[in-house]
């Protein structure tokens, strides 16, 4: 074998994907065999389960990459445990949204997902953090976090990307907006819903911030402001058509730190993952996580 070619794989791998993602999964894995690398795989279904079993995998030194095969929860999960390690991250996309891993352009066949984690660039980018903890892309507070956890709730998973309608319908007509207070570098500001972002993308294919980039030292923060279905409604339109920033409820702004105040029962989600809870002191992590890019 090519000695260039990584060789040891620690695979974590959320089951519990449908079957088109499973296949991609298992066609992936012959797709590493055939090079002849040598995999080891542990199964994670909840929250927090996959953490401790990657911190093991790169502190004993028996492994070249530690791959993160599930969705953007799996990946969060991770990359909490790599951030700060030699070891890097590699991922094959079997979530619901896959937001992180079309951020990094990744292939969407077994092929070339096989051709990223055996010959795949490692570079050292950014995160976030959270009180303390990592997160690896976006934090947000308000509506798309109630929408989030009526997603998982209802098993809405079960459906795909489909999934994701009701949840934000439910949400349209039972999410009481509370009023958040935002403080950055430049001032302190009020909204009903906030997002905290390091990419581009958002919820699948949509573009969140044009300009956003993981090379970059920053945060984007979203303020928007305005309560109820209509509002809303436009709002997601606009979003949808690539056009949110533009909406005149909606105020975007690079920053290094923000602090978000407000009641206790304002929803939070951090990487897709109903988690959290205000107040909500974000920032850039000291440490950087590897993470493996197609060429």
């Amino acid at each position: 074998m090519d000695v260039s070619l990584r060789a040891r794989f620690f695979i974590i791998h959320n089951p519990n994907a449908g079957s088109e993602a499973q296949h991609l999964f298992h066609a992936t894995l012959a797709g590493l065999r055939r090079a002849g690398a040598r995999v080891e795989i542990v199964k994670t279904t909840r929250y927090g389960e996959a953490r401790k079993a990657v911190i093991e995998a790169a502190e004993s030194g028996n492994f070249d990459a530690v791959v993160a095969a599930g969705g953007d929860g799996t990946l969060h999960d991770a990359a909490e445990g790599l951030v700060g390690h030699s070891i890097p991250l590699g991922i094959i996309p079997m979530g619901t949204g896959n937001v992180f891993a079309r951020e990094l352009n990744l292939p969407r066949s077994p092929d070339g997902l096989a051709n990223t984690l055996l010959r795949g660039e490692a570079r050292a980018v950014s995160i976030g953090q959270v009180n303390g903890r990592p997160f690896l892309f976006v934090v947000g507070i308000g509506f798309d976090a109630a929408a989030v956890r009526l997603f998982e709730r209802d098993g809405s998973r079960a459906l795909g990307r489909a999934g994701y309608i009701w949840p934000v319908l439910r949400a349209l007509s039972s999410h009481q907006d509370r009023l958040l207070r935002v403080r950055t570098q430049r001032e302190d500001s009020e909204a009903q819903w906030v997002i905290v972002t390091r990419i581009r993308h958002y919820a699948g294919d949509l573009i969140l911030v044009p300009q956003a980039d993981l090379r970059q030292e920053c945060l984007y923060v979203l303020r928007i402001v305005g309560s109820g279905p209509l509002n809303r409604i436009r709002q997601l339109s606009a979003l949808a058509l690539g056009l949110f920033r533009y909406d005149p409820g909606v105020s975007l702004e690079a920053v290094n730190s923000v602090r978000v105040d407000g009641d206790s029962t304002v929803p939070v989600q951090i990487d897709g993952e109903a988690l959290g809870q205000l107040p909500l002191e974000i920032g850039l992590h000291h440490e950087r996580l590897k993470l493996i890019f197609p060429d």
